[in-house]
């Protein structure tokens, strides 16, 4: 994918940079530095804020904090919610998240309450093949405890992610309450090096090739590939393709899927600030069966337009719920303190010229779930999953 970048929004993001560390430095800028206009109102701004600091506050502030908290400010400033500053611990785990394959024991987890004011790690989300499915872990089970130390005797929600990371070759005891029967026992896991799988495929019945795309990386068009031939291979008849809580990802790894289904013509177009305009094509090889695509409220961006690009080729329908409607691609800007600016730099368009802003991806059958089995969407059956029923049907007719 082709990088552009506006001047004004990378001198913008630089000046906030240097001037967020000159906050505790006592950095002086002279006048002649001062750039004009809205820049020049900016700068103004931080300088009186610098010195009422410098002058009056009494309490002790970290340098990283002030410049992390300036720059998520700057960020939200900007009134788009696709653009945000990610700290240097928030982008080097955004950078293992997509790297082909990364260390630890496999799990992301959110932190969250009890009924008893505990706090506990829930686990939303197992890597495929990883130390934690290895080690049985579920989804939804509760890691209460690591090493023998409760998640509050460890402290914040970081430092009881920072106690289950660890080396390649290390183990690590975590207290586990199981979501399905609620036992607690302790589970040992060896943290290891795993690959990075976001495609995973299976066979239904009647010869329904089923592939799930969990996130578009730099390795997703390569899984897909090698998804839809093993499909392909074993019979499949129809193909359903589920995007449900995809949250988008590399414009590449996109074009590269929809190249190998699409016959030939536009999949994408972006238009950059300055009116540039980039397409990208298919060619003329494309899947020749029966597809549908399953989408919910949770997929985005690349997601939305994987279902958007089969929806107007008349290739697949689109089943489930309405997308949430997101236009733009985003360009990480990495600064010198070690974060990142995600910013918004171009508008992408649909293969008939459409922006998806605030329009999202309307399904051609409105499937959802209720809100018991979306909050347990990930260990449900095939049964008791309405969407891909749906789906299994729209097929079938």
């Amino acid at each position: 994918m082709k990088k552009s970048v506006s001047l004004r929004k990378a001198i913008t993001a630089g000046i906030v940079a240097v001037f967020a560390c000159s906050l505790v430095t006592g950095l002086v800028v002279y006048d002649t530095a001062r750039p004009k206009g809205e820049l020049g109102e900016l700068y103004h701004a931080l300088r009186e804020a610098d010195s009422a600091v410098q002058k009056n506050f009494v309490g002790e502030y970290e340098t990283s904090d002030l410049i992390d908290y300036t720059l998520t400010g700057y960020t939200s400033g900007l009134g788009d919610r696709w653009s945000y500053y990610m700290t240097p611990e928030s982008y080097e785990a955004y950078l293992d998240s997509a790297a082909d394959s990364t260390v630890g024991i496999g799990v992301t987890v959110s932190y969250e309450e009890a009924d008893d004011g505990s706090h506990y790690l829930l686990v939303n989300s197992i890597a495929h093949a990883s130390p934690a499915e290895k080690a049985g872990f579920g989804y939804y089970d509760e890691i209460i405890s690591v090493d023998g130390k409760t998640i509050d005797e460890l402290g914040e929600y970081t430092d009881a992610v920072d106690a289950v990371r660890g080396d390649a070759g290390e183990d690590v005891t975590l207290g586990v309450r199981r979501y399905e029967t609620g036992e607690v026992e302790d589970v040992t896991v060896t943290r290891a090096e795993y690959d990075q799988i976001h495609v995973t495929s299976r066979m239904l019945e009647n010869h329904v090739g089923y592939i799930c795309i969990e996130r578009f990386t730099q390795q997703t068009d390569a899984q897909f590939e090698q998804a839809l031939e093993e499909m392909l291979d074993a019979g499949a008849e129809s193909l359903i393709f589920d995007l449900r809580n995809n949250p988008g990802g590399q414009l590449t790894a996109l074009v590269n899927c929809l190249d190998v289904l699409l016959p030939e013509g536009d999949i994408i177009s972006l238009e950059s600030k300055s009116g540039k305009t980039e397409k990208y094509t298919s060619d003329a090889d494309c899947v020749d069966l029966p597809m549908a695509v399953i989408v919910n409220e949770e997929s985005y961006s690349a997601a939305e337009f994987f279902a958007a690009a089969l929806q107007e080729y008349d290739m697949a329908e689109v089943i489930g719920e309405k997308t949430v409607g997101k236009g733009y691609s985003q360009q990480p800007f990495v600064l010198s303190n070690g974060g990142c600016l995600e910013l918004s730099t171009n508008c992408y368009y649909t293969p008939k010229g459409i922006s998806l802003i605030g329009k999202g991806v309307t399904p051609d059958v409105e499937a959802e779930l209720s809100e018991e089995k979306a909050e347990h969407f990930y260990v449900l059956s095939d049964e008791e999953d309405d969407q891909l029923q749906a789906a299994i049907s729209a097929l079938a007719s």
